[in-house]
């Protein structure tokens, strides 16, 4: 068992896994001694599961890739759950292998002994339970491909957490000392790698796109919930300033590089129940969650005739209860493409007007403090919070 639970990290390893965190426990103790043994993964002891899983996520927030977080059996698991959620919902992408008894222990009163089987429910992207007896070659066969299979579902967008329960059997601990990375158990070892998304538009497509987007003469862009994309932030000015093009920069959307994007639509949108004439008639969107409410109730009561949502994979929402066409592609490659396309301006009045009320909160916060009893708003009020308090 102590040579396939090696085998185990190496894969880890050779898949590009190079940070874990470990929540230490007797029955997690083959997983913790042999990543802890690893000289190239960086290893972090949390003993507190909850922090642990939420130091995990924001590792794999900023590195953008797979976190391995490692547990003992029991209550240990659900500890992690809190921040598996968060981590779905935000697609991050995490491996966490939970150590659990063996299936014939389940049930029948033995110490730190839950039904381990799909804890995270619809929160994880998939389940997988490992073998409890590896002395079988198939069942090493299903370890070796069950972790890669496992590490790059974490990371196929959309990226999110994947759960491997591990049963284990005692002993846990080495008698004999078992070498991580071997040569030759590096060529020895199954290997699956998952080949890169390419984006693509069939002409066909783009040809029903041109033609929808001509068609509006209200276009407006809505970025949610990204990672900073320079590149991105760079197609998206392009378009905003060539075609007049609004472009609403939420404060989660890392879109604020944008010159003329519009941040301030809470603000405004929540104090006149009449905003018809700024309903758009193609609305496009990408990213995850928006915070502005306001914008929400808005695009629900003022629906635009199209609303195109560009994401390459996975389950798409219909947050504006609009959508009309989902376009598979990145969407730095989408907005790149359309300033090549012979598409038309969408209307100067339209670009202006939104251009307007945002400038002109900018007025409004830097006026509304004057009037106002010091607090820690006015603190913050010129500096983290500008352009978002009114």
């Amino acid at each position: 068992m102590l040579q396939t639970i090696t085998n185990i990290v190496d894969i880890c390893y050779q898949k590009g896994i190079r940070d874990v965190i470990l929540s230490p426990g007797s029955r997690s103790a083959p997983l913790t001694i042999a990543f802890a043994k690893h000289q190239e993964i960086n290893t972090k002891i949390i003993s507190d599961e909850r922090v642990a899983a939420f130091v995990a996520m924001g590792i794999a927030q900023q590195t953008n890739k797979t976190v391995v977080l490692v547990c003992t059996s029991g209550s240990a698991a659900l500890n992690y759950f809190p921040a598996v959620a968060e981590a779905f919902f935000q697609k991050i992408p995490l491996l966490i292998m939970t150590a659990d008894r063996p299936p014939e222990w389940i049930d029948q009163l033995d110490g730190q002994t839950i039904r381990q089987t799909e804890i995270y429910g619809k929160h994880c992207k998939q389940f997988y339970q490992l073998p409890v007896d590896y002395s079988h070659s198939d069942a090493k066969w299903q370890v070796e491909r069950t972790i890669s299979e496992a590490i790059n579902l974490s990371q196929s967008f959309p990226p999110a957490p994947v759960h491997i329960n591990c049963p284990f059997r005692e002993p846990f601990y080495p008698k004999n000392d078992i070498s991580n990375s071997s040569k030759e158990n590096e060529n020895t070892l199954k290997i699956i790698e998952e080949l890169p998304f390419e984006n693509h538009i069939s002409e066909n497509i783009w040809e029903f796109l041109i033609e929808n987007w001509n068609n509006s003469n209200k276009i407006l862009i809505i970025g949610g919930q990204e990672r900073q994309n320079t590149e991105l932030t760079k197609s998206l000015s392009q378009v905003s300033n060539d075609f007049d093009v609004p472009v609403i920069s939420d404060i989660i959307s890392n879109l604020h590089g944008i010159e003329n994007a519009i941040k301030r639509q809470d603000a405004f949108l929540g104090n006149r129940d009449n905003w018809q004439n700024l309903a758009p008639d193609l609305l496009i969107t990408f990213g995850k969650s928006v915070i502005s409410k306001n914008l929400k109730l808005f695009l629900r009561k003022y629906k635009p005739k199209h609303h195109w949502h560009i994401q390459k994979a996975g389950q798409v929402a219909d947050t504006y209860q609009a959508l009309t066409q989902i376009i598979r592609c990145e969407p730095t490659y989408l907005f790149e493409s359309l300033v090549h396309k012979q598409i038309q301006k969408s209307s100067k009045i339209y670009f202006q007007s939104w251009k307007w009320l945002d400038q002109n909160y900018v007025q409004l916060h830097k006026s509304f403090f004057k009037t106002q009893p010091f607090s820690e708003f006015e603190v913050l009020g010129g500096t983290a919070l500008e352009g978002y308090l009114v």
